[in-house]
């Protein structure tokens, strides 16, 4: 660590795990205000929905939406007095779930890069559908989640989930594999609603189970913290006493396809025009101005049918098999506007992440952004740069080639360096703010 005198490392900080994420009805304080976090059905926006959500960061948030790695949007710095309009706002352009618990199990992913007749929608329709309905899923850890994945590319895998729905290729009709999180074994099902229904299987039985667990005062955890029951009940059961109790007919076990599970360093797929669907762009560490996503709507009306919010921090404009990729319509939509969008599969701003730091955050340690974005020419292609305000690395669960995390200081910013590794891992050396800004090359030199 840099000698900044005597006494000038604070104490060890541990940063607080709320063990809940942000939502629309409960919003979470943070350093600039609440962060509402909102969930578009399907993971799409309407344009007029997007638009809505442009005004709303505009008039009672900080200016700001942030793209999360669930594929949700976020509202920053919203004031705490303006928290029942915004949620009459997005309750009159659909954004809104009845309540808290139905908003907070409506936690899915839904691929999107999905095709018409590839089932996923069929699946989502149904899954969603069965959410809504469920009340005996209360029980469900408030992070449990979901993801469906119709198979179109490798990025799907890298998403956290407990239950994950694969459809398997070149099946017909589709055939899809429900996997718990944690567990060597499948649900094979043909179709989606099948699928669908086997997944909702498992949830009931892990609903019961974290019941079960709390009754003495126990906390149950995530899905994959419970593999070793998951086994046990699988090799129990027999085909008069099938587990978990009702499945559809049909739906059976099967060992689960060995699917590499190493996240790649970058965060997902580049910048692309992709077939039959539209345009691919991301947004600096996620983040996209009210007045940039405004433009891009006004200038995509009769052109576009909606917006998809992935989980790679970016938005897949729907514009069909036509590319819009011409000069003047990515003018007008201000997709030119490099301050605002990365549109270049090249740039180096996709090779870097960053929470939102200090003072935007009162457990980070230091601000983080904008040191993320200096630092990105120094990221070579394939590398990846994380710069987390404290140990928990909100923006990046996966490893990162190289991760700064802000250590406590009373002076100037020092910064943990992880190879190879996410935030909460050992660090192999600590460097101050100043050398990393002299001497940022050597941050990759070394690897």
């Amino acid at each position: 660590m840099p000698n900044q005198g005597p006494g000038a490392r604070k104490a060890l900080h541990t940063p607080q795990v709320q063990g809940w994420c942000p939502g629309a009805w409960q919003p979470m304080a943070s350093g600039d205000g609440l962060v509402v976090r909102v969930r578009p059905p399907m993971g799409r926006l309407t344009l007029h929905q997007a638009w809505r959500l442009a005004r709303l960061a505009r008039t009672h948030g900080a200016g700001i939406l942030e793209l999360s790695s669930r594929a949700n949007v976020q509202l920053r710095g919203v004031d705490p007095a303006r928290h029942a309009a915004v949620l009459r706002a997005l309750a009159g352009c659909g954004l809104l779930d009845a309540d808290m618990q139905r908003e907070r199990l409506r936690n899915v992913v839904v691929d999107p890069l999905r095709q018409p007749g590839d089932g996923v929608e069929v699946l989502a329709t149904v899954l969603l559908q069965g959410l809504a309905e469920a009340d005996y899923l209360g029980a469900l850890p408030a992070k449990f989640g979901w993801a469906i994945d119709g198979g179109h590319s490798p990025w799907l895998q890298t998403v956290s989930a407990d239950i994950r729905m694969q459809r398997v290729p070149g099946a017909d009709p589709h055939a899809w594999r429900v996997q718990p999180e944690g567990l060597p074994w499948a649900l094979a099902a043909t179709g989606p609603v099948g699928a669908a229904a086997a997944g909702l299987a498992l949830a009931r039985w892990f609903a019961s189970h974290c019941l079960g667990q709390r009754a003495p005062g126990l906390r149950p955890g995530r899905l994959a913290s419970h593999a070793g029951e998951l086994e046990r009940l699988l090799t129990s059961a027999t085909p008069q006493s099938p587990w978990p109790a009702g499945l559809p007919a049909g739906v059976h076990w099967v060992p689960a396809r060995s699917v590499p599970r190493a996240a790649p360093q970058w965060p997902g797929p580049e910048p692309c025009f992709v077939p039959d669907i539209g345009s691919l762009v991301g947004a600096p560490l996620g983040r996209v101005p009210a007045p940039a996503l405004a433009r891009l709507v006004g200038a995509l009306r009769g052109h576009a049918s909606g917006l998809r919010v992935t989980p790679w921090r970016m938005l897949l404009i729907e514009t069909g098999a036509q590319a819009k990729g011409q000069p003047g319509f990515w003018h007008a939509a201000g997709l030119d506007t490099v301050a605002d969008w990365v549109t270049d599969p090249e740039d180096a701003r996709l090779r870097v992440s960053a929470c939102t730091g200090a003072p935007g955050c009162p457990q980070a340690q230091a601000p983080t952004q904008a040191l993320a974005l200096a630092l990105a020419p120094q990221v070579p292609p394939q590398a990846h740069l994380h710069v987390s305000g404290c140990a928990k690395g909100c923006a990046r669960q996966a490893p990162a080639t190289v991760t700064l995390r802000a250590e406590p200081t009373l002076g100037e910013p020092v910064f943990a360096l992880v190879r190879q590794g996410c935030a909460a891992d050992e660090a192999l050396d600590r460097v101050a703010l100043s050398a990393l800004q002299d001497n940022s090359g050597l941050l990759f030199e070394k690897n």
